[in-house]
């Protein structure tokens, strides 16, 4: 394969990723009507690994991993999908899908902060005021046309958690994906995961009760049990599979950094499936924060110099 074709099927892969992600907020929503966050977060891990180990024994059975990377792994499921998930889940059960993407989506201006703040790595003018930028943006999201404050507080400070993990993630990620294959790594990211999740399910009694989903355009005409194991599916199968899978190929090819890029989609396509399946309004002050957002983003990648993030990406 040429570089042109290998760096499109790279970029088609990491577009994906962000639209099963991005996706993945609504679904995620859905379920959470019937199940708590813990359940739902080790129920779509334990299809992911069990689905992924298949077709790691089918496919790649000859792939390795050296036991010196095994602190990092186990490092590397800490941050996602332990930390992350309770962060992401537990926030959303408090702010709605297309908040939660766009707050979530800042990941790389965060990245930017540890690079500056830990290692030192300058940043332009122009990704500074990118900063400023989509910082004015996540404001705009959070008031009411009355110009109140209009988030929860415990959800924002959880999606928060969420942030950090995902810098943290993102960081060890691009220490172990040039080194292990992507299937392999995230089913072993998401095997200690569920064993990471399974105690605190086991403590806390979880339990299911599935809800109507009257409510929900394209699953109504659906019985409730189907429509909500078809969203567990799509988001074991999608989000916590095919999504990390993508996203581990990207890093390899291409870098966390240039990576990172395309979480500018992940609210546009939470936006849309927010607004084709939970009918949800998108205010002028909605609209216009994802603008702010995307744009406060794309300039905080703006011109970096290559030479400056080399020994990073």
């Amino acid at each position: 394969m040429n570089n042109k074709k290998s760096l499109f099927l790279t970029y088609a892969l990491v577009v994906f990723s962000m639209l099963f992600w991005g996706t993945s907020y609504v679904f995620s929503s859905i379920c959470l009507r019937s199940v708590t966050p813990i359940l739902l977060i080790l129920t779509r891990l334990v299809i992911s690994a069990v689905m992924l180990w298949l077709i790691v024994l089918i496919f790649y059975r000859k792939e390795k991993f050296a036991l010196k990377d095994l602190k990092w792994l186990l490092l590397l499921a800490f941050f996602e999908p332990f930390i992350y998930f309770i962060g992401e889940t537990y926030g959303l059960q408090r702010v709605s899908p297309i908040v939660t993407s766009l707050i979530i989506s800042t990941i790389p201006i965060f990245t930017a902060l540890f690079m500056r703040l830990i290692y030192h790595v300058k940043l332009l003018k122009i990704n500074i005021l990118g900063i400023v930028i989509s910082f004015i943006g996540v404001v705009s999201m959070l008031v009411n046309p009355n110009m109140r404050f209009d988030a929860d507080g415990w959800g924002l400070m959880f999606l928060l958690i969420a942030i950090f993990s995902a810098v943290a993630y993102g960081l060890v990620l691009n220490k172990l994906a040039a080194n292990i294959h992507p299937v392999l790594l995230i089913a072993i990211q998401n095997t200690i995961g569920a064993l990471y999740f399974l105690p605190l399910c086991l403590l806390w009694g979880e339990k299911l009760e599935i809800m109507t989903v009257e409510d929900i355009a394209l699953l109504s005409n659906l019985p409730p049990e189907f429509a909500f194991w078809l969203c567990i599916l799509l988001l074991s199968v999608f989000s916590s599979s095919l999504a990390f899978i993508f996203y581990s190929f990207s890093v390899k090819q291409i870098g966390i950094t240039r990576s990172n890029v395309f979480t500018n989609l992940i609210p546009v396509f939470t936006a849309i499936t927010s607004y084709i399946l939970l009918g949800e309004r998108l205010t002028w002050l909605k609209i216009a924060g994802i603008f702010i957002i995307i744009l406060g983003l794309m300039l905080v990648q703006k011109k970096r110099k290559q030479k400056e993030f080399s020994k990073y990406n």
